[in-house]
């Protein structure tokens, strides 16, 4: 009986494994999907999902008697939670998902005088001293890093992994794959702002992979709401698609986490000045 018992044991554990490894992975398709809206000035509905009302733009609407300052500050600013939904199927990709085929990776700018390549950048852009160097001084061996997802300090480079926030495979199944591989190659190594790539703890990058935040959220609890507007940043620069179930969850847990919305818009200048940092490094990889 004892033996039934731990064998029964055993297998509940490795099936709640396997549910929490799969939740909110790239691995599925839908026929629907939504992008954080451009259009500020546009509408955004209820969600099909579960029937939550975006916030803000629910503000918005009890204030459309006020059209002088909500228009001007619409003009200054995009809702990071006002979405256009596409009846378009997500996922069905023409070529399965191949990391360093679709986007290599990490390269040495060719044209800056350093011998880093963009995992030494980040390190080095992150550390809050100033970093030890290899003997041959082109990769990082010590610092200090303030590790977002698990809130702690950590100073050996080797127990930093270089996060890519919105995952590579994430990335290709929702948007990605229409790109050429310059593109794909450069927002692999994308230094554009300080969020794209993250120094991250190794034991937490590894548990986050592809997931979205419907499958992982960082353990470090007063990160979470900046980890979910990051998101949704890195989601409208890159104009990639996210599954009904991803949006439905990242509302929620906006909603759990009882978020600052005002800090959910992100300013147009800055989404014109990321795409045009996008356009002038897309010889990064050539």
């Amino acid at each position: 009986m004892k033996k039934l018992l731990l064998v029964i044991a055993v297998l509940i554990t490795w099936q709640k494994v396997l549910a929490e490894g799969s939740a909110g992975t790239t691995d599925v398709r839908f026929d629907n999907f939504y992008t954080v809206s451009e259009d500020s000035a546009g509408s955004s509905e209820e969600d099909p999902v579960r029937g939550i009302i975006d916030p803000v733009q629910t503000v918005q609407n009890m204030l459309v008697n006020t059209p002088s300052w909500v228009t001007e500050l619409k003009a200054k600013a995009l809702s990071l939670l006002q979405f256009d939904h596409h009846n378009e199927n997500y996922g069905d990709v023409n070529e399965s998902y191949n990391r360093f085929k679709h986007f290599g990776t990490w390269v040495n700018d060719k044209s800056d005088d350093t011998c880093y390549n963009t995992r030494a950048k980040v390190l080095i852009r992150d550390s809050k001293t100033q970093v030890v160097l290899s003997s041959k001084g082109c990769t990082v061996v010590s610092g200090t890093w303030d590790e977002p997802y698990s809130g702690k300090e950590v100073t050996q480079a080797s127990d930093i992994q270089i996060d890519h926030f919105v995952p590579l495979k994430n990335a290709y199944i929702s948007g990605a794959f229409k790109w050429d591989y310059p593109k794909r190659c450069l927002y692999a190594n994308y230094m554009g702002n300080p969020f794209h790539l993250i120094s991250a703890d190794g034991s937490q990058n590894m548990r986050k992979g592809d997931k979205t935040p419907l499958g992982y959220m960082p353990p470090a609890k007063n990160y979470a709401c900046q980890y979910l507007e990051q998101w949704l940043k890195v989601k409208l620069i890159w104009d990639l698609g996210l599954t009904p179930p991803e949006k439905e969850a990242v509302i929620s847990l906006i909603q759990e986490n009882k978020c600052d919305l005002k800090k959910f818009s992100y300013p147009a200048k800055d989404l014109q000045d990321q795409r045009k940092f996008i356009d002038e490094h897309m010889d990064l990889c050539q």
